[in-house]
């Protein structure tokens, strides 16, 4: 900051008054509002397509009724993978926000079109409200339970209370971040000015808005990270260590936030290339975005090894009946295919390719590498919710274990349409959104141009980047 007549004025203030000095980027703005491609139109077409799909199939496995919880085996997987993959890509904006890290600019913007994913989530989560058992079946759960007293579907009334507040701060936190660049394109673009105009109402970026704006993101920001844990708490509680006798494990929670946040950068990490290769980004979108994607993913995969160990522990060193069982369930027994490929996708791939350099630091390399995480982050989905859903919770008296463990579920077209469904749902809304909301963010590239110069050093010319306030 620097003193001018005794008055002090912030870093801040400085950048504020300066935004107006700088041009708003026409190719931006050309490139979002240019007609879109056949490319384009093929996918949000077939996502469409899917979603009606997806939708028909809910309808058909809701009309087959809810007592059998083992036909609900996948639903619930795919709309788990929902919130731990799509649901976690917000994150990656509001870290490096903090992080105050500049590279992250071309990308933020991606990273908070996911949060309307949330309202496919919602729409896949509702039938599963049906499916748990409520309290008084004598399940052991986290809560107190008192009959009279203590509504017997309190994990319902939470978790769906959690789940809206998730969902609702989602959508707020990406218009509050799009609204001054509605306000450019009201001003700049035809056709549209009556949607932008009243998506940015209000808006004409005084000193005051800007400082607002700032605040409001922050603060939505801390609760959309408290609201991920929470969320993630209920769905790895509630609906589904409850239902498995024997696992105790106060960790397991956080782990599937970790996982919803590798998902996160996993599937950014694709969105990213696909907007460089295809999109038209080329001279916004550049080797130091997918590089620090790819660090980001190798750091989070390297943490998911460590959860997992963290959590065999307790049960492998516990040694009661219940808990070998547990280990026989999820990892040695039936689903020990499923336990070997997951770790496979999600830990050694990413761990040995994004060590070299040649890998990490690529255009190509963190994008398959997020693949192999994505497909990963579902075979675990499947592995936990899939065998708690089929699982014969009846226990032997004489040997206090299950009396069965179930066998790996072959997925029927109900099954099919359902998952297909649940990951086209989110895609078909993001690309929806996306003709609306610039996927770069236009202030943001306004506001970079201020922290950046190129200066000779030597016989070569690089960029100097100022630190952010």
């Amino acid at each position: 900051m620097k003193k001018i007549k005794n008055n002090l004025i912030f870093t801040e203030r400085v950048i504020e008054r300066s935004l107006g000095k700088v041009p708003v980027n026409k190719e931006l703005i050309n490139i979002h509002n240019r007609k879109r491609g056949n490319t384009f139109n093929s996918f949000l077409y077939i996502t469409a397509f899917l979603s009606v799909f997806g939708i028909i199939g809910i309808i058909l496995r809701i009309m087959n009724g809810f007592d059998d919880m083992s036909a609900w085996s996948y639903y619930v997987t795919a709309c788990m993978f929902i919130f731990t993959t799509f649901m976690g890509a917000p994150m990656v904006s509001m870290a490096t926000k903090v992080a105050r890290g500049n590279w992250r600019r071309p990308i933020s913007r991606m990273s908070e079109i996911f949060c309307i994913s949330g309202i496919a989530g919602l729409i896949f989560f509702t039938p599963i409200l049906w499916v748990l058992p409520s309290l008084e079946d004598g399940r052991k759960t986290l809560w107190f339970f008192d009959p009279g007293k203590v509504p017997a579907y309190s994990p319902h009334i939470w978790s769906t209370l959690a789940l809206l507040g998730f969902v609702l701060t989602a959508l707020t936190l990406l218009w509050l971040n799009a609204r001054p660049d509605f306000a450019i394109l009201r001003d700049k673009s035809k056709g549209k000015s009556k949607i932008y105009s009243f998506l940015a109402y209000g808006w004409v970026g005084s000193t005051h808005q800007w400082g607002s704006l700032r605040d409001r993101v922050s603060v939505l920001g801390i609760f959309y990270f408290m609201l991920l844990l929470t969320v993630n708490y209920f769905f790895a509680s509630d609906f589904l260590m409850a239902l498995i006798p024997g696992w105790v494990d106060s960790l397991y929670p956080v782990t599937l936030s970790h996982n919803a946040i590798q998902g996160g950068v996993a599937i950014l990490t694709i969105a990213v290339f696909i907007m460089w290769k295809w999109g038209g980004y080329q001279n916004f979108i550049g080797l130091d975005q997918l590089w620090g994607l790819g660090k980001l993913l190798f750091g989070i995969s390297l943490l998911w090894f460590w959860f997992f160990i963290s959590s065999l522990m307790v049960l492998w060193y516990g040694k009661k009946p219940n808990e070998r069982d547990v280990l026989q369930l999820l990892m040695f027994g039936k689903y020990l295919p499923i336990f070997l490929f997951t770790f496979f996708f999600v830990c050694i791939i990413p761990f040995f390719a994004l060590t070299l350099d040649s890998i990490r630091k690529s255009y190509y390399g963190p994008p398959i590498i997020a693949l192999s995480v994505l497909i990963g982050n579902f075979l675990d989905r499947f592995r936990h919710y899939g065998s708690a859903y089929s699982l014969d919770r009846t226990i032997d008296d004489a040997t206090h274990r299950f009396a069965s463990l179930p066998d790996i579920a072959i997925p029927n077209m109900v099954d099919l349409m359902v998952i297909f469904g649940a990951v086209s749902m989110p895609l078909f809304f993001i690309l929806i959104i996306s003709k609306y909301v610039p996927v770069i963010s236009l202030w943001e590239n306004r506001e970079y141009l201020l922290y950046g110069s190129h200066e000779k050093y030597y016989k070569t010319e690089v960029l100097v980047e100022g630190k952010p306030y």
